[in-house]
């Protein structure tokens, strides 16, 4: 096994989950801004979109890698990107809006967050079933 023929992949894996982890971030935080704009001082939302992409980074990059890397190896790249950031994102607001209704009188990050793993470890779960017995080109064609 050649490691440095593995290298540049781990590498992209990482910085895609990072990516997609961060865009996931801002788009709940900007979701979050237009719900309270009225209410916010102008460097705060600079701050708030900030630590939504520096936390949606982080996570991406903790959760996002060793999911892909260890349970996602035959799923393709582009259906497992575009699954993973729409989970997150979605789990995100879905967070949101749960912690709108019970946390008041402000939303509360962690149900954000906690949203957002849910609503991931859903949706590798589901891939990681669709494609867990693809070796070979025909199967995944029909797992499709």
């Amino acid at each position: 096994m050649n490691i440095l023929r593995r290298l540049p992949v781990v590498a992209g894996v990482i910085c895609a989950s990072t990516a997609a982890g961060a865009a996931a971030g801002i788009l709940v935080a900007g979701l979050m801004l237009t719900t309270q704009l009225g209410h916010l001082h102008s460097s705060f939302v600079w701050e708030l979109l900030a630590l939504g992409s520096q936390t949606g980074a982080a996570f991406g990059a903790l959760l996002g890698a060793p999911v892909i890397l260890g349970l996602l190896r035959r799923v393709p790249l582009d259906r497992l990107a575009l699954h993973a950031f729409l989970s997150a994102t979605y789990g995100g607001a879905v967070g949101f809006a749960l912690s709108l209704a019970f946390a008041q009188p402000r939303p509360t990050v962690p149900l954000m967050l906690a949203g957002s793993c849910i609503a991931f470890a859903i949706a590798t779960t589901r891939l990681w079933l669709q494609y867990r017995g693809a070796r070979e080109a025909a199967a995944i064609a029909h797992a499709v």
